[in-house]
């Protein structure tokens, strides 16, 4: 069955390798066309199954070419890119909806799948016809020709069905859920029970109430698990989209993540509960956390121009890497080392809790050696922004490629702003595999020398200079809080994210001021991150950049007591030389 079109009219601009890969991965076949090439694609008669106007551009020219279209096919949906609502206003031109280009490329393929013409569905006749030929013939040889008789006489409900067999459910007989309904229209909701939440859809033992995300290649639903005796939990399950249920690949790595997942228990992971499977679709029944992911709340934190404040950066980053220590040091049922390398670490990934819980989430591409799916030579598996040189350039991964990127998601919360930025693709992947990272204190001069420090450590472009362990990340970023004073706890995070997400501007730079205030970096001194401890150096080290030199050994802990003055460098050589002297000329005084 040939893939349904997506025509894209004067979006060259917007194209990207990304966004066509994954618009294609999505099943469409996609075709760019200019405004000069509207009249060529007119004369070959295509008629596409949907139209992506793009009116970022000035040249309006499309809109003719829509009409077009519109003219020979009535019920052509047509969308539009544009900067805001106001601006994707169609005139004459019926528009059904308004893609922002700002919008992650997962998200915008996610936006335009509803509109994707549903596959013709097998009939009766195609699945099971020779086996129908072969019933109606009679129980003898199967030679003999076929009776001409109704199909509802050749078999009745008492001689072939499929929902009398304990287990099996007749697929013919779908009364409820989204596949009995129109593609276009979502399902009715339900009421079950008195007083229970609206159902979206029957699955399994769940019931799912609320669709919370969708990906490339699965989605995630907030559900009810319903058990004996009134029992009910609320619970996340994340499930393959149907299209991709019978690729092999996908669902072998999905079972893997779920197998992987399971053995860690840990509070800053998400539990995984249950691996199952409904129908033909495999899922994921795991914790479910209400709260908002990184990405979110860094949005958030973009549009109020304030990146997160230093200590509530800290503690987030802090709980991350005690659940990567805990994930790298994890062993298995047969107590040997997964060897886990997460590979994913980014916002998306994780997650605060309305209560001030960090929690690290989707392993669904972590390496271990125990997982039957391996990844091709020279694949690039992760997000690109957040990935280590090493990762980027398809090389072995340990440990500390996940700290390199909890490095990148720790700068990104301290200046709002991302470590790798290029006018395209290719620039961005050139600075990641090269370690060219942006300067931290040039985009957000406020921050401390001690975190600088530390996330130069963390950005190491040799894998020998960075962290060993999460558990030495861990232990600075704890260090540092209690430098600062009282550390936050996980009401504080709360009350700071509640405060971002609903407070004004006002309030949010009122609880910052007074709940986190500004941190005081030691004067005369600059901080250098060693192999366990953070600490005074009698040295300048060199903190943007990536050039911040580091010893390959852990030094000894230096540190003066609170309020001494640090001792200059040029008075042991001095002491030293007068002492020299004034034995020179005793002996001079003694042999004359």
């Amino acid at each position: 069955m040939p893939r349904p079109l997506l025509l894209i009219v004067e979006g060259e601009s917007l194209r990207t390798p990304a966004l066509v890969s994954a618009m294609e991965g999505d099943g469409w076949a996609v075709r760019w066309v200019g405004a000069a090439g509207a009249e060529s694609f007119l004369q070959t008669g295509l008629d596409p199954d949907l139209l992506l106007l793009d009116l970022t551009s000035p040249d309006t020219a499309g809109r003719g070419l829509a009409r077009s279209l519109r003219e020979r096919w009535p019920q052509l949906p047509v969308l539009v890119w544009a900067e805001s609502p106001a601006d994707a206003a169609g005139g004459d031109l019926e528009i059904r909806g308004f893609l922002e280009r700002s919008r992650p490329d997962e998200e915008i393929v996610a936006a335009l799948r509803p509109y994707r013409p549903e596959p013709a569905h097998l009939t009766t006749d195609d699945i099971f016809g020779d086996l129908l030929a072969d019933l109606e013939r009679g129980p003898g040889l199967g030679m003999e020709p076929a009776r001409e008789r109704p199909l509802t006489e050749a078999l009745g409900p008492s001689d072939f069905t499929l929902s009398g067999i304990t287990g099996v459910n007749d697929p013919f007989d779908w009364t409820a859920g989204p596949a009995a309904a129109d593609p276009g229209t979502p399902p009715a909701p339900r009421l079950v029970g008195g007083g229970m939440p609206d159902v979206l859809e029957e699955y399994g033992n769940y019931f799912l109430l609320e669709k919370i995300a969708i990906g490339g290649m699965a989605e995630l639903f907030k559900a009810q698990q319903r058990g004996v005796q009134g029992f009910q939990k609320i619970v996340a399950i994340k499930r393959i989209l149907p299209h991709f249920s019978d690729n092999e690949d996908f669902v072998t790595m999905f079972i893997d993540e779920a197998k992987l997942a399971a053995q860690l228990t840990h509070p800053n992971i998400v539990q995984i509960f249950d691996l199952g499977k409904a129908g033909s679709s495999y899922y994921i029944a795991m914790e479910y956390v209400n709260g908002r992911d990184l990405r979110t709340l860094l949005r958030k934190v973009r549009e109020c121009r304030q990146p997160f404040p230093e200590q509530v950066a800290a503690f987030v980053v802090m709980k991350v890497a005690a659940a990567l220590d805990y994930a790298h040091r994890k062993r298995g049922f047969d107590d040997r080392e997964l060897k886990l390398v997460h590979r994913d670490i980014s916002p998306q990934n994780v997650i605060l809790s309305a209560e001030g819980a960090v929690k690290l989430v989707d392993f669904g591409i972590a390496k271990a050696a125990s997982k039957a799916s391996h990844t091709l030579a020279g694949a690039l598996k992760g997000k690109l922004l957040y990935m280590s040189p090493e990762q980027a350039t398809g090389q072995p991964l340990d440990n500390r490629s996940d700290l390199y990127s909890l490095g990148l998601v720790l700068f990104e919360l301290l200046t709002g702003e991302r470590c790798f930025q290029a006018d395209s693709e290719l620039g961005v992947l050139e600075k990641v595999r090269l370690g060219r990272i942006s300067d931290l204190t040039s985009l957000n001069p406020k921050v401390s020398r001690e975190m600088v420090a530390i996330v130069n450590r963390a950005l190491q472009k040799h894998v020998d200079h960075r962290y060993p362990s999460a558990r030495f990340m861990e232990r600075d970023l704890r260090d540092y809080l209690q430098r600062q004073g009282a550390p936050p706890a996980e009401h504080d995070v709360a009350e700071y994210v509640n405060a971002l997400l609903n407070g004004t501007p006002g309030d949010l730079e009122t609880l910052v001021s007074v709940r986190f205030p500004m941190p005081t970096s030691p004067t005369g001194s600059a901080y250098r991150v060693t192999g366990d401890r953070t600490g005074p150096v009698t040295s300048t080290a060199r903190l943007s950049g990536t050039a911040m030199e580091m010893p390959s050994e852990p030094e000894e802990d230096l540190q003066p007591p609170v309020g001494a003055t640090p001792r200059p460098r040029w008075l042991l050589p001095l002491i030293l030389g007068l002492a020299i002297l004034l034995v020179a000329l005793l002996a001079i005084a003694r042999w004359s």
